[in-house]
């Protein structure tokens, strides 16, 4: 299991960028756009546009210039379509094709009804029914004791998130009294106001960047660096309220705060087509208009001195859990093939796909795998969830003259030790 234990922000004049690191090792980069906040989970009151009965949707205006797209089966069990005009209360899924306002192929933000409210160890589906449990938490003992401490607060549906396993009824109760009070304010708002309407902006510091960080991995978090003097103090200030035991750091040292855990480095990692592996193996990334292609090249992977080579299935092994991190911190989506190492046993195959699904389990964006096709290829999908990082990066550049982290290069870079020091002050 990745256990976020960090979280280094770099405070830039037009966004936040915030590395998740994981024991030195980055597995996420969020990129928060201080002119164009995220719409993604965000909460709408829209206005039913049209029906496309051949398509199975219809198109909802929630304001932000665009038509959001929703489909028959995001509709939360409701039969049939409200009028064209009729107020719809939705969520967005995924902002669409592009960056902000700029839609690479025209498509505007996919929208779901069945709306969802996150805690850090629930999250509460009002309009949904049952109880459902994060894959990792195991025994039905555990399963039947954390829904019989929250199940009679909420009316609906919830899902216990992997966080709550082994919480306690204090705990987990302040969470669903949590997240009803942010939904009641939802509601009444919904009921108040005239289509279209933002209603996450009516609930202060939802879209905050830092605040869902908290709510994502608050439990494993154990220090924030920030390299914002003023923000360091307000949010140890917001920790020592809440009587949180995560560390605020202020970052003042010579160097850039993204060198801490050597950040940049593996920013750069990621942007580049070429990966290579402590072993030698290298990892080719070649993202394109229908899908992505990965291809684990062994040629520079040999055994060591005096020793027969490796076997392929032990190159494999190295390389799935180094393609895993890299589509969630990539964020590539849609259709992916990889083309390991060729191996004749069915059992190393399922091996290696073991491996696969084992390093992709934490990711919070959706993965099909389909298994290996005859020709040897695996094939798998990513759910997507706004644009790449290469994208992010470049569109921050392109439309706000930053310097973002990380050297946007197709060069070849190396996965090793990582450095930790760090050039902090205690707020």
């Amino acid at each position: 299991m990745t256990r976020i234990d960090r979280l280094i922000c770099q405070v830039l004049p037009h966004a936040f960028i915030l590395a998740l690191v994981a024991e030195g090792r980055l597995v996420e980069l969020r990129i928060a756009r201080r002119d164009k906040p995220s719409l993604t989970d965000g909460i709408f009151l829209g206005r039913l546009e049209r029906v496309m009965p051949e398509l199975g949707a219809a198109f909802v205006d929630i304001g932000i210039g665009r038509s959001g797209f929703l489909r028959a089966e995001d509709r939360a069990g409701i039969d049939g379509w409200p009028p064209a005009g009729a107020p719809v209360l939705v969520q967005v899924r995924n902002e669409g094709d592009g960056i902000g306002d700029k839609l690479s192929a025209g498509k505007g933000p996919r929208l779901s009804m069945n709306i969802a409210v996150s805690g850090r160890y629930l999250v509460y589906h009002p309009l949904g029914s049952g109880v459902a449990f994060s894959r990792r938490i195991e025994g039905e003992a555990e399963r039947e004791r954390l829904a019989g401490h929250v199940r009679d607060l909420l009316e609906g549906g919830l899902v216990l998130r992997t966080a709550a396993a082994g919480a306690s009824s204090a705990v987990l109760r302040a969470d669903a009294h949590d997240v009803l009070e942010r939904w009641e304010v939802i509601r009444r708002h919904a009921l108040d106001l005239q289509p279209p309407a933002d209603l996450t902006a009516r609930l202060p510091r939802e879209r905050d960047p830092i605040t869902k960080v908290l709510r994502d991995h608050g439990v494993t978090l154990e220090e924030i660096v920030i390299d914002d003097r003023g923000l360091a103090r307000k949010l140890q200030d917001e920790m020592d309220k809440r009587q949180e035991t995560i560390r605020v750091r202020w970052h003042n040292g010579p160097m850039p705060v993204f060198d801490i855990d050597d950040v940049a480095g593996q920013i750069d990692t990621a942007l580049a087509a070429r990966i290579a592996l402590e072993s030698g193996v290298e990892v080719l990334f070649e993202p394109g208009e229908t899908l992505t292609a990965i291809d684990v090249d062994s040629s520079r992977a040999g055994g060591r001195q005096g020793r027969a080579p490796r076997r392929p299935v032990d190159i494999n092994l190295e390389a799935a859990p180094a393609i895993a991190q890299q589509l969630r911190l990539r964020n590539l989506a849609g259709a992916v093939v990889v083309d390991f190492v060729t191996m004749r046993s069915a059992y190393d195959r399922d091996k290696v796909q073991a491996v696969l699904a084992e390093a992709l389990a934490d990711d919070a964006v959706p993965t099909q795998l389909y298994g290996f096709t005859r020709l040897g290829l695996f094939e798998l999908t990513r759910a997507r969830r706004g644009a790449t990082l290469r994208a992010q990066l470049e569109a921050l550049h392109q439309e706000t003259g930053e310097q973002t982290p990380g050297e946007q290069t197709t060069g070849e870079h190396t996965t090793g030790e990582r450095t930790t020091g760090e050039q902090t002050e205690e707020e």
